[in-house]
């Protein structure tokens, strides 16, 4: 019995060492460009058109492999997240351009597979988010003849704006390893909110939610 427990023991010391050896740190940074569009349910507003508009997004990162193919990955990400929204018909002359600034943390499992140098990945998971500032730009017509410019930084409203964010997120993208301790990423992510930017303050669903594509690149130091 004695010798059984010990072989046990042994086995699990052995198993515990090869874990260890194999699990492996990284950090690094990234950044890249982004594409936002606004999923919103316009209900009587039909003469309104909203699109997407790009901005950029910048990080650290940090990841522990457990194994060859699988780690686990956390971030903290400023995100800009805009869009435009314009009025057709009778009345032309309003454009609204909206520059939103995140603050995002994304927590993920990482799977990858390839060779030792060059590696494809996928990254999946859950992210919360800080919506920190927003500025608005354009024109507005006030039904008449003249149309004023606009240029501000966003007004927030406790009764309205919804300033925390939660969602859902995932990417795909290539890695490739030039040095025993370096390595570098591309990769394509998608965020999809599941929050409304807007509160439940009028008796009529005003739904706002971002979806966010992210093109981006990285480099990072392996421990």
């Amino acid at each position: 019995m004695q010798k059984t427990i010990k072989r046990y023991a042994v086995l699990i010391m052995c198993m515990m060492t090869a874990t260890a050896t194999m699990a492996q740190w990284r950090a690094g940074v990234t950044m890249g460009a982004v594409s936002n569009s606004l999923d919103i349910d316009k209900q009587f507003q039909y003469d309104w058109r909203y699109h997407n508009r790009w901005g950029m997004t910048f990080g650290a990162a940090g990841q522990y492999d457990f194994k060859e193919w699988l780690g686990v990955r956390a971030e903290l990400n400023y995100l800009q997240r805009g869009y435009s929204q314009h009025r057709t018909g009778m009345v032309t002359g309003t454009d609204y351009k909206y520059r939103n600034n995140y603050l995002v943390m994304p927590l993920m499992a990482s799977f990858s597979f390839g060779g030792e140098k060059l590696r494809g990945f996928v990254n999946g998971g859950i992210y919360g988010g800080y919506w920190l500032s927003g500025n608005v730009t354009g024109s507005y017509n006030d039904v008449g003849d003249d149309i004023f410019p606009i240029d501000q930084d966003y007004d927030f409203n406790s009764t309205r704006d919804n300033r925390w964010d939660f969602g859902y997120v995932g990417g795909v993208g290539v890695e490739y390893r030039w040095a025993e301790h370096w390595a570098a990423q591309a990769e394509a992510r998608y965020y999809y909110s599941v929050t409304s930017t807007t509160k439940d303050y009028m008796r009529i669903n005003d739904g706002r939610y971002n979806n966010t594509v992210s093109l981006q690149a990285g480099v990072f130091y392996i421990f």
